[in-house]
């Protein structure tokens, strides 16, 4: 995308800190240090622009190469997005948010150890998102939505675990993605404290995502196991349940949990018979 004065002043009365890129994408220095206060004229004749992370800005990177986390993208609240040119067509990778205070958000990446390019999702506020220059083009052109990072928070860390969860969720057969879905469900009521409407979203797009046609049934088992979960806590299972039923061990689901105890994964739940919801 072309680096022209009116679009960065487009930018800055977005509220953005602007900076030039440098090639190995970190912001260029003036007398070593980063600069805040780069003249329009001077930003429009860089090769690369980027945005710096103050003012209440930060952004959501999806890193993943897989691809599973971009799946959930558009579920996130609408805001500017940025992303780059792979094989002349445009694939997002930035969501852009304003905070609207002045404090910085806390800085999350996921997975927490990981080796190099091994990052699948990360909420950014420790240095600048490159938004113009060389590949890199603007593919949502909307002012920045303001959220609370906490909000935008929950997004990134059941992105995370959704990514994780598409690689073991099983085909199709008769029963076996039901009990699935009931506890993927009940492992969410027992053990997140997320909003019932985004564990929806994201069960539809994991429906979405396999192919999977019963999506009213597999979304009903949200609000379903919330409830029994409530009235019968010893017969919901927690995330213990779901990855011995999937045989596979899913540590993104740490980044989801509420302050129950610890010990509660290791408990064993009979399982609520899923048929009561089929139509």
């Amino acid at each position: 995308m072309n680096i022209t004065f009116d679009y960065l002043k487009k930018l800055q009365k977005w509220g953005m800190q602007l900076t030039p890129v440098q090639p190995n994408k970190n912001p260029k220095l003036v007398n070593g240090k980063w600069f805040y206060g780069w003249a329009l004229k001077d930003l429009a004749k860089k090769e690369r622009i980027g945005m710096f992370h103050r003012g209440g800005f930060y952004d959501i990177d999806f890193d993943d190469k897989k691809k599973n986390c971009h799946k959930f993208m558009s579920l996130f609240p609408e805001t500017l997005t940025t992303g780059k040119t792979i094989n002349g067509a445009p694939v997002s990778t930035h969501l852009i948010y304003n905070s609207g205070t002045e404090a910085s958000p806390t800085h999350e990446s996921y997975p927490k150890v990981c080796g190099k390019d091994e990052k699948k999702i990360e909420l950014l506020t420790n240095k600048s998102t490159w938004i113009l220059g060389d590949d890199r083009v603007v593919i949502k052109d909307i002012s920045p939505s303001r959220y609370d990072p906490s909000i935008i928070s929950q997004y990134v860390k059941m992105t995370y675990f959704f990514g994780e969860l598409l690689e073991h969720w099983p085909e199709g057969g008769k029963g076996l993605r039901d009990e699935a879905y009931l506890r993927l469900a009940g492992a969410l009521a027992r053990e997140t404290n997320i909003p019932r409407e985004i564990k929806e979203e994201f069960v539809r797009r994991l429906c979405e995502s396999t192919g999977d046609k019963d999506i009213k049934n597999r979304v009903n088992k949200i609000a379903y196991q919330e409830k029994q979960f409530k009235e019968f806590p010893e017969k919901v299972y927690g995330i213990g349940g779901l990855s011995a039923y999937l045989d596979v061990n899913l540590p993104a689901f740490d980044v989801l949990k509420n302050s129950l105890e610890k010990e509660e994964e290791k408990k064993s739940y009979p399982l609520i018979d899923g048929n009561t919801l089929t139509d």
